[in-house]
C-alpha cells in the first residue's frame, strides 16, 4: 500500500478505548505511519496522545485522512461515515468494535495486527455502501418551516430554520410525528407514480446496510448491503395490507406527510441528525451520489455475520436443557 493519511475516531467513553487506541498507534508505528491525526477525545486518554496531531472535530479528521478507523460501536462507525461523505467522501472507513454487536464495526479489536497486515498487502477489500440522501422543505412555511434541531457533527447548525434541510444516511432516514403520539399520514410517490397514501406511527427509508437496524425492527426485510436498492418500511400501519417495499437506488421517493393536528414531523438520519418541519411536510429521497467505502477482511462474509451477530437460522430448540 502506498503511504495513506491515517484517521482515527472513537467512543472514549468505551471501557477497552485506551487499550485498543494505544494498541492501533503502536501498530501503525510498527507498519512506518508517521502522518497520524486522532480525535481530541481519544488523545486525552492515549499514552502518547501527545505526540499525534489530534483534532476535535471528525469533520476536520475527515478532511485530512485517506483511511479512518473507527473505534467504537455501530453508532461510532456512523458517525464517521456520516462526516467521510459530508468532509470527504474518497476516504476509506475501517470498523472496530468495541461496543455489544458491532455489525456494520465488525471487527474486534484482537483482529488489528492482521487488519493491518492486510491493509498494508492490499489484501481488504472495499464495499461500496449506499447511502440515503433526503431533502425536507416545508408546504405550510415556504420560508422558515424546517428547522435544524441536532447535528452531531456541527452543533453550530443547530437551531437554525430555513426553507430546505439536507440529510444523509448511512442506515436510514426514519419520520416520525414531533412531540405526540398520534399517527400520520404518509402520501408515497415512487419516480412519480402514486405507491399509496398511509396511515402509521411513522416511516423508514432505508439502505441495504440499515435493513438489519431500526428497519429490521420495524418487520422489514434483510438485504445484501451492496444491494443497489432502498427498502420503504412504515412503523405500525393502521393497515394489514401494507408491506414493506423494496425499489431501486436511482428511484425518487417522493412523501407529503400531514397530521390531524398542528404537530410537526420529525426526520431523522442515523438517529444523529434530527430535523423538524411544520406540516404538510416535503420529503425527497433517494440514493445519495456518493458511496461509503468500507474496507473489510475477506475471511468473513456477510452471512458469517447474520448468523454469529444476529444468530439468523438459529433454532431455540437446539439450546433447551
Amino acid at each position: 500500500m502506498q503511504a495513506k493519511k491515517i484517521g482515527i475516531l472513537g467512543n472514549g467513553a468505551k471501557p477497552q478505548t485506551k487499550e485498543t487506541v494505544d494498541e492501533l498507534l503502536k501498530l501503525l508505528r510498527q507498519h512506518g505511519v508517521t502522518d497520524c491525526i486522532i480525535s481530541s477525545e481519544l488523545a486525552a486518554i492515549a499514552s502518547e496522545g501527545d505526540k499525534v496531531h489530534s483534532s476535535a472535530s471528525p469533520l476536520q479528521i475527515a478532511s485530512s485522512s485517506d483511511i479512518i478507523f473507527s473505534l467504537g460501536g455501530d453508532g461510532t462507525l456512523l458517525t464517521s461515515a456520516r462526516a467521510i461523505i459530508r468532509a470527504n467522501p474518497s476516504v476509506e472507513l475501517i470498523g472496530v468494535n468495541l461496543g455489544k454487536l458491532g455489525f456494520i464495526a465488525e471487527n474486534a479489536p484482537d483482529l488489528m495486527p492482521r487488519i493491518l497486515d492486510e491493509l498494508w498487502a492490499d489484501k481488504l477489500i472495499r464495499e461500496d455502501r449506499l447511502l440515503i440522501g433526503a431533502k425536507v422543505t416545508s408546504e405550510f412555511d415556504s420560508k422558515t418551516g424546517v428547522e435544524i434541531r441536532r447535528d452531531d457533527l456541527d452543533r453550530s447548525r443547530e437551531g437554525e430554520r430555513g426553507d430546505v434541510a439536507h440529510l444523509t444516511a448511512l442506515n436510514e432516514i426514519a419520520i416520525d410525528n414531533f412531540g405526540s403520539t398520534r399517527m400520520l399520514t404518509f402520501e408515497i410517490m415512487v419516480q412519480g407514480s402514486l405507491l399509496g397514501t398511509i396511515r402509521a406511527d411513522g416511516l423508514i427509508v432505508a439502505s441495504p446496510t440499515g435493513s438489519t437496524g431500526y428497519a429490521a425492527s420495524a418487520g422489514g426485510p434483510i438485504v445484501e448491503p451492496t444491494s443497489p436498492v432502498i427498502i420503504i418500511t412504515p412503523i405500525a400501519p393502521h393497515t394489514l395490507t401494507v408491506r414493506p417495499v423494496i425499489v431501486p437506488e436511482w428511484y425518487e421517493i417522493d412523501l407529503r406527510i400531514t397530521n390531524d393536528g398542528s404537530t410537526p414531523a420529525l426526520i431523522v438520519a442515523d438517529g444523529q441528525e434530527e430535523v423538524v418541519s411544520e406540516t404538510p411536510a416535503l420529503v425527497r429521497l433517494s440514493g445519495h451520489p456518493n458511496k461509503l467505502k468500507l474496507l473489510r477482511r475477506k475471511e468473513r462474509t456477510y452471512f458469517d455475520l447474520l448468523r454469529t451477530k444476529l444468530l439468523w437460522s438459529a433454532d431455540a430448540r437446539e439450546r433447551r436443557g
